[in-house]
């Protein structure tokens, strides 16, 4: 009995420990299985956070590109327009201007006022640094803004911040590599040259002359100056010939429409430094203290508003009118 007891005793304490083993056994399965499922859904999260990332920074990227897309684009947009450019139409196939020659005017007679008046314009007015530099200068500078492109969306808006202020229209020239958009030909039907200028009052509501940017082939063509001088007349508008050519109709078509007409007598920077551009107001001035009165005509360069700037010395032996108060001097001359 005793050995009976003993035995069945042994068995249960073996049963016991196998049990105990086994408790064991699972219980490491079960860590183990924690662990490393614990370890794959970090792994897991890790690669879904990684992936989240990735994805940022892709989202990231192709802002950047975006971004880089329109800066490039905003840098086209913004470049400077090529200036100078009733300077360069000046050298044509068919001849090179003498500026004794084209220092004439419209209005040919002389002024009887006891200060001389000086018109200032500057052309190619596109961009707000150029409104900017205008602004400090001390004196009536009349800016010519070129009409709304995509190049220069917001030459309207500009022209607001100004009292007095012209329209730069571009015209057809014999010799110019960069036209601008919209450029009236000299073979332009009257209804697209009204249509043009129609759409250029809208735009500058307050304008009361326009100038041409290059146009040696258009001013040079009398039927192309009749359509547009037709058009000026009726909707009271003036004209300021930049004289690109010598052979200008402007004079012979005004005997007919005898629209306010003014000529420009002196470029102040077909070259660009300070010491030439003064030169060139000297004769600006002398001009003026013979015949009363004369048109000087700038471009936005930085160098040439600074010289303007720097020049009271020279500026304060005239007064620097704008052009419509040039118009209102004439016309109280000549009544």
């Amino acid at each position: 009995m005793k050995k009976k007891r003993s035995s069945s005793k042994k068995k249960k304490s073996v049963f016991s420990f196998q049990k105990l083993i086994i408790f064991i056994l699972i219980t490491v399965i079960l860590i183990l299985i924690g662990f490393i499922g614990g370890y794959l859904l970090n792994e897991t999260k890790s690669q879904k956070e990684i992936k989240k990332y990735q994805n940022t920074l892709q989202i990231l990227q192709q802002k950047v590109n975006a971004l880089s897309k329109e800066i490039k684009k905003a840098k086209i947009q913004t470049k400077p327009v090529i200036r100078n450019s009733e300077i360069l139409d000046l050298i044509n196939p068919y001849e090179k201007i003498n500026e004794k020659k084209s220092n004439t005017s419209a209005i040919n007679q002389k002024f009887s006022i006891k200060k001389p008046k000086l018109v200032i314009i500057i052309d190619d007015m596109a961009f707000k640094y150029e409104v900017n530099l205008i602004k400090q200068i001390p004196y009536h500078i009349t800016p010519s803004f070129f009409p709304a492109t995509k190049r220069h969306p917001f030459t309207p808006l500009y022209a607001k911040e100004f009292r007095d202020y012209m329209v730069h229209v571009p015209m057809q020239a014999f010799n110019y590599a960069h036209p601008e958009p919209n450029t009236l030909q000299a073979n332009s039907s009257f209804a697209t040259i009204q249509n043009r200028i129609n759409i250029i009052k809208k735009e500058f509501p307050r304008v009361k002359f326009i100038n041409n940017h290059t146009g040696s082939k258009f001013t040079s063509d009398f039927s192309a100056m009749s359509k547009l001088f037709e058009v000026l007349k009726e909707d009271h508008l003036g004209f300021v010939d930049s004289m690109t050519t010598r052979f200008s109709k402007s004079e012979e078509v005004d005997k007919i429409y005898k629209i306010p007409l003014f000529k420009r007598d002196i470029f102040l920077d077909d070259k660009e430094n300070p010491e030439y551009i003064r030169n060139q107001l000297k004769k600006a001035i002398e001009i003026a203290k013979k015949r009363g009165y004369a048109i000087a005509i700038g471009h936005p360069h930085k160098i040439t508003l600074e010289t303007l700037k720097n020049s009271k010395d020279l500026l304060n032996q005239v007064d620097v009118i704008y052009i419509d108060e040039l118009a209102k001097y004439a016309k109280n001359q000549y009544k």
